[in-house]
C-alpha cells in the first residue's frame, strides 16, 4: 500500500509541476526506472487531461455563461456589473501597449510554439503549458506531439541529471 501511495504521489507531482517530480521521487527512494516511468506517465497524462479540460472549459463557458448569469443572485450580479464597468473604464483610459504587453508579444512572436514546448515542463508547469497551448496553438496540429516529445526528453534529462548529482 505504501508503494502505491508513493507512485501515485510521484504521478500527481509530475502532472502538476514536472521538474520537481524527479527529486521528489528520489526522496521517496524510488529507483531510476520507476522514476522515469511514473514521471513520464504523470506528465503525459496530466498534459493531455489539462489540454482537453481547458479546451472543454473554453468552449463550454461561452455556452453556459448566460444560464449561469441567469441563476446568479442579484447581489452578485450588481457587484459584477460594477466591476465590469470599472474594468471597461480602465481599459479605455489605459495605454494599449505597456512594457509588459510588448515583452509578451515579442516573446510569443520570437519563440512561439517552440518556446512554450521547451519551457512548459521545466519552468512553467504542465497545466500552464496546456492552458497556453490550448489558447494560442490549438489549431496547430503539431503542438500536442511536440509537447509530448518535450515531456519525454525533459523527463529523461532530469532523471539523468539528478541521478548524477544526487548519487542515488
Amino acid at each position: 500500500m505504501e508503494y502505491i501511495l508513493k507512485v501515485l504521489s510521484v504521478f500527481l507531482v509530475a502532472s502538476i509541476k514536472y521538474f520537481w517530480a524527479t527529486p521528489y521521487s528520489y526522496g521517496l527512494k524510488l529507483n531510476e526506472w520507476e522514476t522515469i516511468f511514473f514521471m513520464e506517465a504523470g506528465g503525459i497524462l496530466g498534459f493531455l487531461f489539462y489540454y482537453y479540460f481547458f479546451g472543454f472549459m473554453f468552449k463550454e463557458l461561452k455556452l453556459l455563461w448566460p444560464a449561469v448569469y441567469h441563476f446568479t443572485p442579484v447581489q452578485f450580479k450588481v457587484r459584477f456589473e460594477m466591476w465590469l464597468t470599472r474594468r471597461r473604464a480602465k481599459r479605455i483610459i489605459a495605454r494599449k501597449f505597456t512594457k509588459r504587453n510588448k515583452i509578451i508579444v515579442r516573446m510569443r512572436k520570437r519563440f512561439g510554439i517552440w518556446g512554450l514546448v521547451i519551457l512548459s515542463p521545466v519552468i512553467l508547469s504542465i497545466p500552464v503549458g496546456a492552458l497556453l497551448g490550448n489558447k494560442y496553438f490549438k489549431h496547430n496540429q503539431h503542438f500536442i506531439p511536440y509537447m509530448l516529445l518535450s515531456i519525454l526528453i525533459w523527463g529523461v534529462t532530469s532523471v539523468a541529471f539528478f541521478s548524477t548529482f544526487m548519487n542515488h
